[in-house]
């Protein structure tokens, strides 16, 4: 997923923000969906913290000096490569600041939770599908609906961060409890689910200078997790 919206922003066919954005709201959710084909041995977790770890590598790879230019050929392609795609200004000190604490939160979320709990999963679909799907949306539509508290968000991005979070976190729970990994959903989950992302949505409005949306949301968002959902 990295690789391909890495290549794209690199070769100019979509813009850095737009793949930046992509990668934000598909990376996480994608390595959960992966989570049922680790085993239930109390290392498995471990084994799968590795992805993440190499990422934060790979980002701080990225985000020093003298790591420009000289692409491995694997992963994500070249330092360079991955800072166009995770970005906004194409300044690799950037990499080390968002991205990189996006891998730290999956990583946390990875050893602290795993799949003994869906507060884990709660957060990385709150601060992966809702803050990305928020930005997304509301650059094209969010125009004319800005908040007058903060005339950087919009409406139509909030309305989005709420469906896409709430989506996302129901889609991964049933995916989980599928495979019996996790409980099934009980019937008043969905509605938890979602006043969890109102909650958060509201969060995400905050200026980013008071603290890094990255931060706020998923821990905003795990600690009402555990408050409605509990550990199944």
């Amino acid at each position: 997923w990295i690789r391909v919206w890495t290549e794209l922003a690199a070769s100019g066919a979509v813009s850095s923000t737009l793949s930046r954005k992509m990668v934000h709201v598909g990376s996480a959710p994608l390595f959960v969906l992966a989570w049922p084909l680790f085993s239930a041995a109390p290392w498995a977790r471990a084994v799968a913290a590795i992805v993440p770890a190499l990422n934060a590598l790979r980002l701080l790879r990225a985000g020093l000096p003298a790591s420009r230019g000289g692409g491995n050929g694997n992963g994500g392609g070249s330092p360079d490569a991955l800072v166009a795609a995770v970005s906004r200004s194409g300044e690799r000190s950037e990499v080390l600041r968002g991205p990189f604490i996006y891998v730290l939160v999956l990583l946390g979320a990875t050893v602290l939770c795993w799949r003994a709990s869906a507060v884990g999963v709660v957060a990385i679909a709150q601060m992966a599908v809702g803050d990305g799907v928020a930005d997304i949306v509301g650059r094209r539509l969010g125009g004319s609906n800005r908040w007058p508290f903060n005339p950087s968000k919009s409406v139509a991005g909030s309305v989005a961060f709420v469906a896409g979070a709430t989506g996302a976190s129901i889609g991964l729970l049933a995916w989980l409890g599928a495979w019996g990994v996790l409980a099934p959903l009980a019937p008043d989950t969905p509605l938890r689910l979602l006043l969890i992302s109102v909650a958060c949505a509201a969060v995400e409005l905050l200026p980013t200078d008071v603290l890094d949306d990255n931060v706020s949301v998923p821990l905003v968002g795990a600690g009402l997790a555990l408050a409605l959902l509990g550990t199944p």
